[in-house]
This record gives structure tokens, sequence and C-alpha cells, in this order.
């Protein structure tokens, strides 16, 4: 594997990867450190414990220490991406809560000291450099996970009693950008009539309009709390269409996703 690597970036708790190998494949592994992927070209996804979290780029993806989970990148492009290795001990002197397996937005700090140490390993006050890094990486992990800890989310995670419809939830949160109704019903052993009965029956809703609503509060987040562009936002919550995005966001909220945006 090494001679794939283009640069490799090795400091005292932590390890940089750039490489660029398109359409790659890891079995079922683990790793003591935390683990964190910035795809530049194609797409990766990591799978764990009946789980699919996926990113392109603009956006990166987190393993926590010590979670069995299967890589695979796809074909696309140069397959060119940047992954990076920390060890506990040096996380924990910045960060002292644990997260989940995520997939989030790219965060541009992240990206720079990520290069800047890449091409300047020696350079000095380089330890402050890492300690940067570390917190803006737990600051990602903070705002991902407060999108997913919202009221509208609680109030029907909290109507649903059913394991599987409590599964399909997690999912839906976990899959927002490619959720599929499909995959979502299947994960939760359930076939797709059964799975919209229940899912109706135990939140009020549907599943269809449950993603939607999920999105159009992710975009709003999005619109009030960064500097993404409307295109980018829509790919981020999950429309291939910018006019489709406008037009759902539009019917939702009474305006423009540009006009929400101006009112923040």
């Amino acid at each position: 594997m090494a001679n794939r690597y283009d640069i490799v970036a090795e400091f005292p708790g932590m390890l940089i990867i750039h490489q660029k190998i398109p359409s790659h494949e890891a079995g079922r592994h683990q790793h003591q450190e935390h683990e964190f992927f910035l795809p530049l070209q194609g797409e990766i996804t990591v799978s764990y414990d009946g789980h699919t979290i996926k990113a392109g780029p603009g956006r990166m993806l987190y393993v926590p220490p010590d979670l069995d989970h299967s890589f695979s990148s796809s074909a696309q492009g140069s397959g060119e991406r940047v992954i990076w290795l920390i060890e506990q001990k040096i996380w924990k002197k910045h960060v002292d809560k644990k997260f989940k397996p995520c997939s989030m937005p790219m965060n541009s700090l992240v990206k720079e000291l990520l290069f800047y140490l890449l091409i300047y390993q020696d350079a000095k006050g380089k330890n402050h450099f890492i300690s940067a890094l570390i917190e803006s990486l737990r600051d990602s992990l903070e705002a991902t996970e407060f999108e997913k800890i919202n009221l509208f989310s609680d109030h029907i995670a909290g109507r649903a009693q059913d394991p599987r419809i409590k599964k399909a939830l997690a999912l839906v949160d976990d899959e927002l950008a490619s959720v599929s109704l499909g995959e979502i019903a299947k994960k939760s052993g359930l076939s797709l009539r059964n799975f919209n009965r229940l899912f109706l029956k135990e939140c009020g809703l549907s599943p269809k309009d449950y993603i939607i609503s999920r999105r159009i509060e992710t975009s709003k987040r999005l619109l009030g709390e960064t500097k993404m562009t409307v295109t980018d936002i829509s790919l981020e919550v999950g429309y291939s269409s910018l006019s489709k995005f406008i037009e759902t966001f539009k019917k939702n909220t009474g305006i423009l996703p540009s006009d929400y945006r101006l009112q923040k």
C-alpha cells in the first residue's frame, strides 16, 4: 500500500496520508485511532453495524476508535483523498466526549491545516497547528451532532415505539444526502409497503414527508450558519436538481432559500 501514497506526514500521535486510489475496498477492520476521511474526488463509503455513511467532495467522514467497519471508494476520477488518524492520547487533550460515526460538511480550516502540515512537515510550531486541527474537528463533530438533535426529530422519534421504525429514523439521519426508502425499509427488516404503513402509524406522517422535513430543517441550518452556496446546500441535503430544491424549500417555508439567508 505504501507505494500508492502520494504524501505521508507522520507526527507524534498523528498520521496524515494523501493518496490517489480509485475504486478501492478494505474489508472489516478497526483502528485504535480516530479516523477521518476527506475525499477530493469520487465518493467514499464506510459501513458498520448495518449502517452506511458516505461522503464526496465537500464532506468529511469520521470513524471512532475500535469500530469494526469496512471501506470502499468509487472509481470516479483519481480517487484523490486525505486520510488522517489521531491517537487517543493526543485526541483526549482537546476532546472530552465521544462521537458516533458520521458524515459532515467539510470544514475549510481543517482542509487548510491538513495541507499545511502535509507540505510543511518540519514547520516550527507544528504542534499548535495540530491542536488547531483537532479543535476544528471537534467543532465540526459537535455541530453535526447538534444538527441531529432538534425538536422536530426528537418529537417524531419520541412518538415511535416500534424498534424497526426507530432504526429507520436513525438511518434517515445517517443517509440524508442519499437516502433511499427501499434501502431504509430493507435495513429495517420490512417490505416497502409495510414500512410505509407502519411509519405513518408510528410517526403520524409518511417516510417521504419526514425526509423532506429533515432536508428542509438541515438546509435552513446550513443557510443560516455557513457560507455554502445554495447549489452546494441542495446537493448536501440530497437534491441533485437545484430547481427542485428551491421549489421544495419555498413550498415548505413560503420563501426562497436566498431570501431565507438574508433574513438570518
